[in-house]
């Protein structure tokens, strides 16, 4: 048996709201996945990211960085750990992941970068707030996750929103 080749994701950049019911739930899912940012402690030397799993609409898990129910591990490995625990664990196949910040795809920075879970859990969209500032290591995330045949979708228009919480480091 010989593997098929992987499609390439596609990668769409939202710069604006333009009242489309798709755009409204990307903006919706991504305003919580902030509000998970803001609850992780700051720190001088990793961004908070805060991470929202849904499909179908319905919220599957959500994560931040520096839980301390969950030591050492990344937002996004954190939020799906939770979601194959939790409840609606058969729904995370071919979900959509909301992420503050794009996901780490180096194991530099994560013994297992974030990239790897995501496509390990077969998660079919990620939808990030902001690509990664090049303040601490060239992340290649969207890259890597298209390259998996996971759709990007980057919500520029949200980009300051996400960054809020780490301006801290980026002063």
């Amino acid at each position: 048996m010989v593997d098929e080749p992987v499609a390439r994701g596609s990668f769409t950049v939202i710069s604006r709201d333009d009242g489309s019911k798709e755009v409204e739930e990307h903006i919706e899912f991504m305003r919580l996945a902030i509000m998970q940012a803001n609850m992780a402690a700051p720190d001088d030397h990793t961004f908070n990211t805060g991470i929202m799993i849904v499909k179908n609409l319905q919220p599957i898990s959500t994560g931040h960085s520096r839980d301390p129910h969950a030591p050492g591990l990344h937002a996004a490995a954190n939020t799906i750990a939770k979601a194959r625990h939790g409840p609606h664990a058969h729904l995370l196949v071919g979900s959509t992941m909301y992420t503050t910040m794009e996901p780490c795809s180096s194991p530099i920075v994560s013994k297992t970068p974030c990239t790897t879970h995501i496509i390990n859990a077969r998660i079919k969209r990620v939808v990030i707030g902001v690509k990664e500032p090049e303040s601490f290591v060239n992340c290649k995330g969207v890259e890597t996750l298209r390259t998996a045949g996971i759709d990007v979708v980057h919500m520029k228009m949200l980009q300051e929103e996400c960054l809020k919480t780490n301006i801290h480091l980026l002063t």
